[in-house]
């Protein structure tokens, strides 16, 4: 469900999402970059960090300069995620992760 009213720009309807109006890795008000595959919005610092992870990683585009993150779908993805709930997501993984590797750890 994309809810764009018309003349409304995307960043300003994505910045209404719960956590999108700050960065979703450092909490820099207004970001104005997304991150495609991980579906957060990212200042600009930050959204160099993650072009420099390489597209398989992070994928980013402007929201003011992409005509890509436009598209309806992609604005209703990311009126579904929100940088609060992505991020639940992505560090409950990252612990996942961790305790994973704790697990693998020999014992002496």
């Amino acid at each position: 469900m994309c809810i764009l009213v018309k003349n409304e720009k995307p960043v300003d309807v994505l910045r209404r999402v719960c956590g999108n109006d700050k960065c979703a890795d450092c909490s820099a008000p207004e970001p104005n970059w997304a991150s495609l595959n991980l579906g957060v919005l990212v200042c600009i610092e930050c959204s160099g960090v993650h072009h420099n992870l390489g597209v398989h990683i992070s994928k980013v585009r402007s929201l003011t300069l992409d005509e890509k993150v436009c598209e309806p779908y992609v604005i209703s993805l990311f009126q579904s995620l929100g940088n609060t709930f992505a991020n639940s997501v992505w560090e409950e993984l990252l612990q996942s992760r961790i305790a994973f590797q704790i697990d693998l750890t020999p014992t002496l």
